[in-house]
């Protein structure tokens, strides 16, 4: 497998629905989730060409093509980037506190506080995070403000009687946007050229919601680049390629919502996972209107689990909508040094 990754700049207002906090129009989340790239993409290539469309949902089912979630990037003054992955969904067993002052006792808290809230760490500080959390050490850490979240007013004015209501987005800083990583069998090397086509495509027609109202639209910033550890040009994306190969790591975190085989729930119940709801609505170039899919649930970004899941693409029947509808639910994974 060949790892690229894509990075993206928001030129609008972005709105991506939280469903996990009800879905509500107000309720949004800073990055995007794959399943959600993925049904962006297959709806782009339905509206330009059926065979790449073919192409993109069977690389996708036989994995020979799989996506990460879109995570927050952020480029320093010097031109250093900055990338950033979820925070691993561990049980870190703190170390007992003795003779400690009330004054000490109340600044470990407030760490611990901002710890829990902490929802990215940089991809070259994550094992140094991990090992910290593991020997009860805690660090402060800063994340950059990515971006800036906004609710705009609007009024519902299809009924009888005008409605209220709100719909939040996110602002993105101008050094700040959102990457994901895109991995294709060796031997298809050529399918990231069709994939980055798409994304440009994508960028004029927007991704998440409320696209109507011009949310989402973006740029690729430069060329998609090789995630590999031996020819890495920042810290972070060497950091990143070393875990994406890393497979014998019994910590293995998953960078995209993964709906696992039956025969994977054994391995599940063994891990340290959240469910996270999985919905939405399908905006199809048959009926050109926006058609509300059914829910599941799947896995979260950051979980961990001893071994890689296979995981696989849903096939789901929506009523009013003749042609079958898929999710992503492969996953991508990224080893953890745990010594």
């Amino acid at each position: 497998m060949i790892y690229y990754a894509f990075t993206l700049k928001f030129l609008t207002p972005v709105h991506f629905g939280d469903t996990a906090s009800g879905g509500n129009l107000d309720k949004i989340a800073l990055s995007c989730s794959a399943d959600t790239l993925f049904a962006a993409l297959c709806n782009e290539a339905a509206a330009l060409d059926s065979i790449i469309l073919e192409k993109l949902i069977a690389g996708v089912r036989e994995q020979k093509i799989v996506f990460s979630s879109l995570f927050p990037y952020y480029r320093t003054e010097n031109e250093d980037l900055y990338l950033y992955l979820p925070k691993p969904l561990l049980q870190m067993e703190a170390k007992k506190q003795n003779s400690k002052s009330f004054a000490e006792m109340k600044q470990l808290a407030t760490k611990l506080k901002k710890q829990k809230k902490t929802s990215y760490i940089r991809a070259s500080e994550l094992q140094a995070w991990l090992k910290n959390c593991q020997e009860g050490q805690l660090t402060d850490y800063e994340v950059p403000e990515f971006a800036a979240p906004f609710v705009a007013g609007r009024v519902n004015l299809r009924e009888d009687k005008p409605l209220p209501y709100f719909v939040g987005s996110y602002v993105f800083d101008e050094n700040a946007g959102l990457y994901f990583i895109c991995g294709v069998e060796d031997e298809n090397e050529e399918d990231i050229a069709w994939i980055n086509d798409l994304l440009k495509q994508l960028g004029m027609t927007g991704i998440g919601g409320k696209r109507s109202s011009g949310y989402g639209k973006f740029e690729l910033v430069g060329d998609y680049c090789n995630i590999n550890p031996d020819s890495g040009v920042y810290d972070d994306d060497v950091a990143i390629g070393e875990m994406l190969f890393n497979k014998e790591s019994s910590i293995q975190m998953c960078l995209a919502p993964v709906c696992p085989l039956a025969e994977e729930i054994a391995a599940v119940k063994q891990g340290a996972y959240k469910l996270v709801k999985r919905g939405g609505f399908i905006s199809s170039p048959v009926t050109g209107e926006n058609v509300k899919r059914n829910s599941v649930y799947m896995l979260a970004e950051g979980s961990c689990f001893a071994k890689r899941l296979q995981g696989s693409l849903l096939r789901q029947e929506v009523d009013g909508i003749e042609h079958p509808v898929y999710r992503d639910g492969v996953g991508m994974f990224v080893g953890l040094k745990n010594e």
